[in-house]
């Protein structure tokens, strides 16, 4: 199943900063994927969730600083 986020949530990794766009379950046995946009080109690249940081997040009052 694939969720679409209806407001990008804006994200650190080690290679740029990005927006999610949107998670695809990976089923029991799998890590969910996630794609993120990354600001600097525009590529589309597909990460676990110990490959990013969420940078703010207001329904759960995340306010991190962009640090890369």
């Amino acid at each position: 199943m694939i969720h679409e986020f209806r407001n990008p949530i804006p994200v650190s990794t080690d290679i740029g900063y990005g927006w999610l766009m949107y998670v695809r379950d990976g089923g029991t046995w799998s890590n969910d994927i996630f794609a993120i946009v990354f600001e600097k080109d525009g590529v589309i690249r597909h990460m676990r969730t110990d490959q990013f940081k969420v940078l703010r997040n207001d329904t759960f009052d995340i306010t991190n600083e962009q640090t890369n």
